[in-house]
């Protein structure tokens, strides 16, 4: 998925790919970022000189030059400056778009569960020390595919309830997600989730209401991986819900070259602050864990910890959109100006993509798996009768799926 300035010598192609129900001009007018004909004559060459400007990586001063050899359009550069912030929320409305027909793919599915990683990445402006922008992604582990996506500044907080929830759909996320205000949502729109926590992360109560000693769970047990059951204090004011949200903690002790990786992190981490580790996190750092709402007979711990490990694959799109997309090449600080480049350069990404048809795989990390018995990831919710076959980068996903197998005496 190597993006380059010819793409936009192959317009007919590109332009193909965009919803056939989506007017760009008439969106454009509605958005305000075309409202008159002047030296760009229609929303069309309007598009094309913001994907050559933030998709292609042209300067401002480049990208006119290119439409003025090309015969596009003739203007300045500061012209150009002032029609690309005001086309920001067309670009995005483009975005969505993209995306929304993306998701119209027949959805694969396990054991009739659609499988999907939420995460966000931080994008930076020129000479910024910290984050600038956040990208929060909703990623559909089955087609390889963003299925949901928004752009916020530096305060968008990343939470679960960024992504729309179907029955049927199971969310992996991780650490930062586990807030105990966002969990009981999930649920409630007939969806599952399995998010990491960490030792400090969440009040954690017994399922009867009384204290739970995490580190004294930690300590009885012997087996590698291993669950208890926990009820979530919400923090809600005022009267509690009627029912408690009683959830799964699934604990798996770490291989000791893991534990000692991490163990290594938090000292290091702790003595560029002058401080010392909070022993509580040294002992935390021996096991990873996870808290779930998937049914205990249908999932049991080891299952529970495989499906997590695909929540990587969120991090290899992330990886594809920025070293090889050049998302995290932003040149612009000026807000509206850095919204339409980031726009335009998810544009080029997602219909190169599309364009390539085959997304890398990496195995996530974690134990060998390759005894599991296999199961069948149908293409189609329907089942694997109708006709629909899925991208060829779908399969990447649902080999490893494949070595999964659900308690048979479930009623998955």
């Amino acid at each position: 998925m190597k993006i380059r300035p010819e793409i936009l010598d192959h317009w007919p192609e590109v332009s193909a790919h965009f919803p056939s129900d989506f007017d760009l001009e008439a969106t454009a007018r509605s958005r305000g970022a075309f409202t008159r004909a002047r030296v760009i004559k229609n929303a069309e060459t309007l598009l094309r000189l913001a994907l050559a400007y933030g998709g292609c990586g042209m300067s401002l001063r480049e990208t006119c030059a290119w439409a003025e050899a090309g015969g596009i359009a003739s203007l300045a550069d500061p012209s150009l400056l002032e029609r690309l912030c005001k086309a920001a929320p067309w670009l995005g409305d483009i975005v969505a778009a993209l995306i929304a027909e993306q998701a119209k793919l027949p959805a694969g599915r396990w054991a009739g569960y659609r499988l999907r990683a939420l995460d966000g990445t931080s994008i930076c402006h020129p000479g910024a020390d910290r984050m600038t922008w956040r990208l929060h992604v909703g990623y559909d582990l089955a087609t390889g595919q963003v299925d949901q996506l928004e752009l916020t500044d530096l305060h968008g907080a990343e939470n679960l309830q960024r992504l729309t929830y179907r029955p049927g759909d199971i969310v992996l996320a991780d650490r930062c997600y586990s807030r105990p205000r966002d969990l009981r949502p999930v649920i409630d729109a007939g969806a599952d989730f399995i998010v990491r926590t960490g030792w400090n992360s969440l009040r954690l109560l017994q399922a009867n209401g009384e204290p739970f000693d995490l580190f004294s769970a930690l300590a009885a047990q012997v087996e590698q991986e291993g669950e208890v059951q926990v009820r979530i204090d919400e923090g809600t004011k005022g009267s509690p819900p009627s029912e408690p949200l009683i959830l799964r903690l699934i604990i798996r002790r770490k291989d000791p070259g893991q534990a000692e990786a991490e163990l290594k992190r938090l000292r290091k981490e702790a003595k560029k602050r002058g401080q010392q580790p909070d022993p509580r996190s040294l002992e935390a750092a021996n096991y990873i864990l996870l808290l779930t709402s998937l049914p205990v007979d249908a999932f049991p711990p080891t299952d529970i910890l495989t499906l997590y490990r695909f929540r990587w694959q969120i991090e290899l799109a992330f990886k594809r959109f920025k070293s090889l997309a050049g998302l995290d090449a932003l040149p612009a600080k000026k807000p509206e100006l850095a919204r339409a480049w980031i726009y335009a350069r998810l544009i080029v990404a997602i219909i190169a993509e599309q364009i390539a048809g085959q997304v890398p795989d990496s195995s996530p990390s974690g134990l060998d798996n390759t005894s599991r018995k296999p199961i069948a990831l149908a293409s189609h919710e329907d089942g694997p009768g109708n006709g629909v076959c899925r991208h060829s980068w779908t399969t990447p996903v649902a080999n490893r799926l494949q070595r999964l197998q659900p308690n048979p005496s479930s009623s998955l």
